[in-house]
């Protein structure tokens, strides 16, 4: 069984471990040492873990597994908050530049679903437009809140995959970091998937 290391998912700085929160419902991200490859082994054949997981070096960039058809079974697709654009066969952050031209950033078109580019009216690059105000991704903005001592970010709501106030986000690029992250409450039939864009998922086909 294995032994889990949980950590705080309270503070946003954490880098380990971090919960994305909104009014909404909540993906919750437990994180596990990077030398329990055995156990990392273990997880992945066990038919009763079908919890969506990120193991470094199983999936391209900004892909986790999710569980497949069978109970071993698991498949690559986007992670929460990242939209797959097929033209690239990859996963992009959503109002980040992504595969867009400059000035452009990565967004959907509403209510198809599908992966588009917006002119960002934001002149500084770094920045998108969010409540009347340009701010920074991942950022704490006035915009939102402090709610005790928990200072929210603005970043993509993984259920409305739209600008929200959110607590942190979790990256997985960081070199320095080879550790299991699982993501539970994510889907892989959400809206932005490949699993969608690809009609696997019948309630998410785009139009």
């Amino acid at each position: 069984m294995m032994d889990k290391f949980y950590f705080t998912l309270c503070v946003v700085f954490l880098y380990t471990a971090v919960q994305l929160s909104t009014c909404g419902p909540a993906i919750e991200l437990f994180a596990y040492p990077a030398d329990e490859a055995e156990q990392i082994k273990e997880y992945l054949q066990n038919a009763h873990n079908r919890t969506p997981v990120f193991i470094p070096g199983k999936c391209s960039p900004n892909e986790i597994l999710y569980p497949g058809d069978h109970a071993d079974d698991w498949v690559c697709d986007c992670r929460p908050g990242y939209v797959y654009y097929p033209n690239n066969d990859s996963c992009y952050a959503l109002f980040t530049k992504g595969f867009c031209q400059p000035g452009e950033y990565v967004d959907l078109e509403r209510p198809s679903m599908l992966v588009k580019c917006t002119q960002n009216t934001c002149t500084d690059g770094k920045k998108v437009p969010f409540r009347g105000q340009c701010v920074e991704l991942n950022r704490h903005d006035k915009a939102c809140p402090v709610v005790k001592r928990k200072r929210f970010v603005v970043g993509v709501n993984t259920t409305t995959l739209q600008l929200d106030c959110v607590v942190g986000e979790l990256d997985l690029g960081r070199g320095d970091y080879n550790g299991l992250v699982l993501f539970e409450g994510a889907k892989r039939c959400s809206s932005g998937t490949k699993a969608s864009y690809n009609e696997l998922c019948v309630e998410n086909t785009p139009k």
